[in-house]
């Protein structure tokens, strides 16, 4: 039965990550408002994403459940913000299903893909478009229409960002198609189409683009992605006429006089697109920002960044299988990010929701952050099951035995937490050798240098020195103060290079602090009761007995903390640890006995720095908060941002070299009981 253009168009939303929430959600919800479209359902791989936005913005429902979504047939229109690969996937499967589309950018993955869902729009009646939202900018379509068909000479676009050390969103190999991409297509749309030539240089995030239309017509693009500020701006020249275009007006300049004008900025660009969306499904209208008029832009995006030089072919219109084969589906429980997707790019991924069933397709379960154990029943779903990944590196909570008694092979994120805790350990290691946390203390309290001011009776015996010596007494008075205040001297400041480090256990993490150590000209001892020579050899460090270890200058624990490891050292261990040595803990705090520990420290002669603790959060009144030789941080050493992203991608490769039938690091049943 056709649908009665009076009523609103049901909307789906699929992605309710901060770009939806902060820009399109709202827009969303004004034209609810309207009368013009109905909120239906939102959907999020991130069920509590999924309900804030449900609750925020007033829609009917909310799912983790794309698929089950998109076969409602009450739903008109599919709106999705995700990655270039969700829009894609999940874009051909909407048009599919005679929904109309809504994607943001980058609109798919390749030009070849953004045609072919265009294709398949054309031939089923819909409208396809996507987040190009410069096309709606009303500085450029003043200067468009000031043109006219004469169009302009030449043109100018700059694009910049400050986004130094960040990896590109959205699924795009770069932040040219990420972000850039915005003012390329508002070129090329302004100049009437692709360039005939083009000269395109790539560095980094860096990309300058010379080109050439027809009839002579020139253009520049630049874009800098680790730029200082943020710059966007528009210029275009014809004969004895230049108009300017930034994010508050347009600028024109004729024969010397200009005349500016202000215009509305911020959100009405974004706000004119998802009108246009629905002023061309109302109309039947090609919308300006059709997929088939985005796929040119996106074209010259990926010859920018692969620095072509030369004509500028046509765009392929050829393009893959619309979605991963049967049998490759991943449960993702938990919170993963819309940057799982290009990782797993030829797998479906699905979500608790949908394993209602039987679930044959599932090869592999993903668990993230808030993810608990696979209930028995599920697993039970689930018979084609092969491979779990868990983004951290602790799987004890998530059941992992038995998993591996159902045969299905255990990866977790070693590397990339071992090589964040490594990084924080080589820190601790420099500074405490170098006798810095000592200086901040001293600078702290109004002095200069690494030696704490004398207190107590050595403070009283500088005071009186002159006069013992003039009575004689100086020598009686030294031996003394030796007694009732003994001290090993002031610290000194020594390099890490030509040092000795002492490591407690061997495992990813003592292997990546390895590698960093001999970069720095450290000499390297392990002690292991587990690990082989010939594994210890090939990082870099020398096998050695406890006691050796615990004589070097640095000792750094790397140990899990089992019941066959708790207080490793002891009191007896630790009196091991030679005057003036450094001591680390970056592992778990009950691998120290806690009184043993104190005692140690009490004696002044050692340095500890310490992140782990057997009872965390520390106590308040906790005695290690008021020893001067304790640098304290709160079980930090891991988990940074940039360890959470990696972590995601070291999993997600492990998951799919394994599907693939290539083999990476996985845990057995004997790791598994070495570990916290």
């Amino acid at each position: 039965m056709p649908r009665d253009p009076s009523l609103p168009l049901k909307l789906l939303v699929i992605g309710a990550g901060p770009m939806a929430t902060h820009v399109h959600l709202p827009i969303l919800a004004g034209l609810r408002d309207r009368g013009l479209v109905d909120l239906a359902l939102v959907c999020d791989l991130d069920r509590a994403r999924a309900e804030a936005a449900a609750a925020r913005f007033g829609f009917g429902a909310c799912t983790g459940d794309a698929d089950a979504a998109l076969t409602r047939d009450d739903i008109d229109a599919v709106h999705i913000y995700a990655s270039a690969q969700l829009h894609y996937e999940y874009g051909i499967r909407a048009l599919s299903r005679g929904k109309h589309l809504f994607v943001e950018k980058p609109v798919a993955p390749s030009p070849a893909q953004a045609l072919h869902m265009a294709g398949l729009a054309r031939a089923q009646g819909l409208v396809a478009v996507g987040g190009h939202n410069r096309r709606f900018h009303l500085g450029l379509r003043a200067a468009q229409a000031r043109a006219g068909r004469a169009g302009w000479r030449s043109a100018e676009a700059v694009f910049h960002k400050p986004l130094p050390g960040q990896p590109p969103a959205f699924g795009a190999d770069s932040w040219l198609s990420a972000n850039g991409i915005h003012a390329l297509d508002a070129l090329v749309w302004m100049m009437g189409g692709l360039p005939e030539h083009l000269a395109a240089y790539a560095s980094g995030q860096v990309f300058t683009a010379a080109m050439r239309w027809p009839g002579n017509r020139q253009g520049a693009f630049l874009c800098n992605n680790t730029a200082g500020s943020r710059r966007e701006e528009y210029a275009f020249h014809a004969a004895g006429e230049s108009c300017t275009v930034t994010e508050s007006g347009l600028t024109v300049q004729t024969d010397g006089q200009s005349v500016s004008t202000t215009l509305p900025g911020g959100d009405t660009s974004f706000a004119l697109e998802h009108d246009a969306f629905l002023d061309a499904i109302r109309t039947g209208r090609e919308a300006p920002h059709s997929l088939a008029a985005l796929a040119p832009s996106l074209h010259l995006c990926a010859l920018i960044e692969r620095g072509h030089i030369g004509p500028v072919p046509s765009p392929s219109a050829v393009a893959p299988t619309a979605s991963a084969p049967p049998g490759r589906a991943i449960l993702v429980v938990g919170q993963w990010g819309a940057a799982l997707a290009p990782l797993l790019a030829d797998y479906r991924l699905t979500t608790p929701d949908e394993v209602t069933g039987a679930r044959p397709d599932v090869v592999a379960a993903l668990l993230g952050r808030g993810a608990t154990a696979l209930a028995p029943e599920v697993l039970n779903r689930l018979p084609g099951l092969r491979v779990v990944g868990i983004a951290g590196l602790s799987v004890a909570r998530f059941g992992a035995e038995d998993l591996l008694a159902r045969g299905v092979a255990l990866v977790n994120a070693s590397d990339a937490h071992a090589d964040s805790v490594a990084e924080f350990a080589l820190g601790l290691a420099i500074l405490g050798r170098r006798r810095a946390f000592h200086g901040h203390a001293v600078m702290r309290a109004g002095g200069w240098g690494v030696a704490r001011p004398p207190t107590g009776l050595r403070a009283l015996a500088r005071g009186v020195k002159p006069l013992l010596h003039r009575m004689g007494l100086l020598p009686w008075a030294r031996r003394m103060g030796s007694r009732l205040a003994p001290s090993s001297g002031p610290p000194r400041s020594r390099d890490l290079a030509g040092a000795t480090v002492g490591l407690v256990g061997w495992g990813t993490n003592a292997r990546a602090f390895t590698r960093r150590l001999a970069a720095c000209g450290a000499h390297v001892l392990a002690w292991s009761e587990n690990a082989e020579a010939a594994d210890i050899h090939r990082t870099g460090a020398h096998p050695a007995a406890l006691d050796q270890v615990l004589a070097a200058d640095i000792v750094s624990l790397h140990r899990g903390l089992t019941p066959a490891t708790r207080h490793t050292l002891g009191a007896a261990e630790l009196n091991r640890l030679r005057p003036g040595a450094v001591l680390i803990n970056v592992a778990r705090g009950g691998l120290i006995e806690p009184q043993a520990l104190l005692d140690r420290l009490r004696r002044g002669d050692i340095f500890a720095c310490l992140d782990t603790y057997e009872a965390e959060p520390l106590p308040p009144r906790h005695p290690l908060r008021r020893l001067p030789n304790v640098f304290l941080t709160p079980h930090i050493a891991g988990g940074s941002a940039d360890m959470q992203a990696a972590a995601i991608e070291e999993v997600a490769a492990k998951v799919a070299r394994l599907l693939e039938g290539a083999t990476t690091d996985t845990l057995s049943l004997t790791r598994l009981r070495t570990m916290t």
